[in-house]
């Protein structure tokens, strides 16, 4: 649609949004929020949820369309309990509904079964068509769908995009051409010779990726349910291997499991496929695909590289060119039979539908493929220009850009043929375009329309129809966005040569700036919208910008003699991903990024003071996380000192709290005390509910170190109350958490009992993976405290297995506190008991340890939910229980 409709877009855009407003307004819709074209709506029943989903399809069917290109939108319906946040609602129920309407396609209308289950007595020209069950992204167990059908609505749509099924593959807008031949050898070799491991190898530009994606496509009656497409032109290391297969098969990220462990646990009983694109660039891609091999037997591989891996079961596949008629006078006919031909005719009849192969013109081209020896990228980019060139016109072009003489079949010349094509192509663009295209280079992944205009758009010309253009001739490619909008993306060999042209141009510079500060934005936009009932979503926007971040940090955080500017971005850029680091539990990673300004910021004159306090605090409040705790003291030591130094007293109340939890952990409770008390007079000094709240939460770590157990529990309670006064859901888990220590230590077991189970289930749906230990600890002491010592051993066992795995060690006075009734349970059974409870509880994951500690309450208890209400979205947040 970007392509068809250029600058009239943004007209077909209002009117999607007002057709459907109109539709969620007949019906009762409360409007949520948007994001690109996207709407979350509640209503107070599923009826006129379906309603309102069939009457606006039906509408938007029959509107009519700038330049009569129809929009089809996809809706997802669920029906479920999420929690009050703010305006809005947040919970698994809002990330099921949005994972339900990711599976559909345009015009479709998907429903969850709890949904169908209440909308028995649908209208008489709706109907309903069981889909089965389908696993969707970040969800553990999967989903029964149902398609809503009628007049006015599809009646046939292609397969759901759910986890594991070819439709979940690359799409492309032509079919693939000339490889008959090649997609029933390698399928023969995975299907009927039993390879487990088939690399296709060849030059860049030969179609390596099209090929096993179709094989892939062939292979569905083996592989039903479980094709993975594992896309890793950015990964480097086996680390980020690892992360991307975890990720392409959908398995939910929680504290149990490093991303192998996960995705090794995930395929081990599975019949699976997996397509390894882009394995060349990773040194050790080998030892992973060597574990893939010995772990899970019944895995299939397949991968695409410019390198062979030089395993044992490696079986090779070299890609070949498109076959190119022989040398001398070809008939038509014959001529249209090769794939290189058949390619370059298909693709110059998209740009110019009235083009044929001829008499008159079939010398020509099979020429033009002779001479770019049957590459079929360089093909489609030379076909591209057919429009205004004649097969004739793009041989001289072709001959001048590639020089005389017999062209050679080695893997050297091809890439050389192929860059020769690239540049080719580029010549032929004006100025504007040249100056878009090589600006797009800067990106590391893809990008929407408002990244290209920040980052390589032109005040003199339309930034949507250079875009279109640059498709037309197949410099780039558009696929869809995680919100829907479309988004940009360059084959890899494109965007090095438009970077090598951006550097000889003299704009690489200035253009890696403002790539900068565009991430620099998307971070913060990300990190406000990670609150609330667009928190799936977000993440879904860090995972397309996350290698752009990356990217942007590593150019901005250098030292002199780089420009001031560069690095004042880099630390602009610090800021809200100290933020996602801490919650999402990149510790590592964000330590090293903070470590690296930090040894800049030391000789940088010209930091500013508030950037400064800003890696510094998110460099401290990491190291006392990792139980660093000299590092971090001495860090947020340094915060304080330079927030004090700036007069920025609201700094000053944060840091004067995360500097008191620092020395807290080291031991040094009055010290700790005096810091905390303080960030609650300045907090309240400032007006800053939110610090305060946080303060009071800690305040109560302290009375209970102290030995004041009553005035723990006092303090405690007010904070419970300060977040229930901002509405904020995880302020107020956190805050009940800690309240049931001091319950423990003032008031016995049964309050505190009471307390964990009321907050447990809702504490453990947020997904804070410390949040999750601290809920299970709590059931270990509360177990222990009421007499069930085996029970609080397992749990136990469980947190000090999740707490190795995070990478968060139990801080010294929590340990205590732990100790003062896990110690006389054990001691009150035999060794060899608590010892085979221990041992059994150090297998349990999150919901099964959540689990084991709610067993035996009442059915009527207001933590009785179901089970699937306790698994954690892809990405498990981390906000420590004493709360930097």
């Amino acid at each position: 649609m970007l392509k068809r409709l250029g600058a009239r877009w943004g007209e077909a855009l209002s009117a999607q949004r007002s057709i459907l407003r109109a539709a969620f307004n007949d019906h009762g819709g409360h409007e949520m929020g948007t994001e690109g074209d996207s709407f979350f709506v509640v209503f107070s029943s599923a009826q006129h949820a379906l309603l309102a989903a069939v009457d606006g399809q039906r509408r938007l069917q029959q509107h009519g369309w700038p330049d009569g290109v129809p929009v089809r939108v996809r809706v997802g319906l669920h029906t479920g309990e999420p929690e009050r946040h703010e305006d809005g609602y947040i919970g698994l129920d809002v990330h099921r509904a949005a994972r339900i309407a990711a599976t559909a396609s345009g015009g479709q209308t998907v429903m969850s079964a709890s949904t169908q289950a209440l909308v028995g007595n649908h209208p008489r020209d709706v109907n309903v068509r069981d889909l089965g069950w389908h696993r969707l992204k970040d969800l553990e167990e999967p989903e029964h769908l149902f398609e809503v059908t009628g007049p006015g609505l599809p009646q046939a749509s292609p397969p759901l995009r759910s986890l594991g099924t070819s439709a979940n593959l690359p799409t492309y807008s032509m079919e693939l051409i000339g490889r008959s031949v090649e997609v029933a050898d390698v399928t023969d070799v995975i299907e009927r010779d039993g390879a487990r491991l088939v690399t296709l190898t060849g030059a860049g530009g030969t179609g390596k990726t099209r090929l096993a994606v179709a094989v892939a496509s062939e292979l569905q009656h083996r592989f039903p349910c479980h094709i993975f497409f594992v896309d890793l032109h950015t990964a480097d290391r086996s680390a980020l291997m690892w992360s991307g297969i975890a990720d392409a098969v959908g398995v939910p990220a929680d504290v149990q499991e490093l991303p192998h462990e996960r995705a090794l646990r995930f395929l081990c009983d599975r019949n699976s496929l997996l397509i390894l694109d882009n394995l060349e660039q990773i040194a050790d891609a080998d030892v992973v695909v060597g574990r893939l091999l010995s772990d899970v037997p019944a895995v299939r591989l397949l991968g695409t590289s410019r390198r062979p891996l030089h395993l044992a079961d490696e079986h090779l596949y070299p890609v070949p060119a498109l076959a190119v008629p022989e040398r001398g006078p070809v008939p038509r006919l014959q001529a249209a039979e090769s794939g290189s031909v058949s390619l370059f005719v298909r693709r110059a009849r998209m740009v110019k539908p009235s083009f044929d192969l001829t008499d008159d013109n079939v010398a020509d081209v099979v020429a033009v493929c002779r001479r770019l020896d049957g590459l079929p990228l360089a093909i489609e980019l030379a076909a591209a220009r057919s429009r205004i060139l004649s097969p004739r016109a793009l041989i001289n072009r072709i001959d001048d850009r590639l020089g005389d003489g017999v062209t050679a079949s080695d893997r050297a010349q091809r890439q050389r043929t192929l860059g020769a094509t690239i540049a080719w192509s580029y010549d032929l663009l004006d100025n504007e375009d040249q100056q878009v295209f090589r600006r797009l280079g800067v990106f590391s992944s893809r990008a929407d329309m408002e990244a290209i205009e920040c980052v390589a758009g032109s005040p003199d010309k339309d930034s949507l129809d250079v875009i279109a253009h640059l498709v037309d001739i197949s410099l780039l490619q558009i696929i869809e966005g995680p919100d829907g909008e479309p988004m940009v993306a360059m084959l890899e060999t494109i965007r090095q040569f438009a970077r090598e042209r951006l550097r000889a141009c003299g704009e690489y510079d200035e253009i890696r700036l403002r790539h900068a500060h565009w991430c620099a934005r998307a971070a913060a936009e990300i990190a406000r919208l990670l609150h609330g009932p667009t928190q799936m979503s977000a993440l879904d926007r860090m995972d397309a910008v996350e290698e752009d971040i990356r990217a942007a940090l590593d150019w901005c955080l250098v030292p002199s003699p780089a420009p001031a500017e560069r690095r004042e971005c880099g630390y602009v850029l610090l800021e809200p991903m100290n933020s996602y680091w801490y919650r999402f539990g990149y510790i590592a990673e964000g330590r090293g990024w903070q470590e690296r300004a930090l040894k800049i910021i030391d000789n940088d004159r010209s930091a500013d003071g508030t950037h400064i306090v800003e890696a510094l605090h998110g460099m401290g409040v990491l190291a006392v996380q990792q139980n660093d705790l000299a590092t971090g003291v001495r860090v947020l030591e340094r915060a304080l000192e330079m927030a004090r130094r700036l007069g920025d007293v609201d700094r000053e109340a944060r840091e004067s709290n995360s500097l008191g939890i620092a020395r807290r952990e080291a031991g040094d409770i009055d010290g700790a005390r005096a810091l905390i008390e303080r960030s609650i007079f300045l907090a309240r000094q400032v007006n800053n509910p939110h610090r305060e709240a946080t303060a009071l939460t800690n305040i109560g770590h302290i009375h209970m170190d102290a030995g004041d157990y009553p005035a723990a529990v006092e303090a405690g309670r007010k904070a419970v109350a300060a977040e229930l006064a901002l509405d904020d859901p995880w302020g107020v888990a956190i805050s009940r958490c800690n309240l049931v220590f001091a319950l423990l230590n003032a008031e016995g077991p049964e309050p505190a009992y009471e307390q964990i189970v009321a907050v447990a289930v809702d504490a453990v749906a947020l997904g804070d993976i410390e949040l999750c230990i601290d809920v299970v600890e709590s059931f270990a002491a509360v177990w222990a405290a009421r007499g069930d010592a085996e029970r609080s051993a397992s749990l136990l066992a469980a947190s000090d297995s999740q707490r190795g795995i995070a990478g968060i060690p139990r801080a010294a006075p929590d340990q205590v506190h732990l100790d003062r009734f896990i110690g006389p349970a054990e001691r009150s059974i035999a060794p060899q008991k608590w010892g085979d409870a221990y041992a059994s509880g150090k297998s349990l994951n999150i919901d099964e340890a959540v689990a084991m500690g709610l067993a035996g309450q009442s059915a009527n208890s207001p933590a009785s939910v179901h089970p699937a209400k306790l698994v954690a979205p892809k990405h498990a947040l981390t906000e420590p229980i004493t709360r930097a």
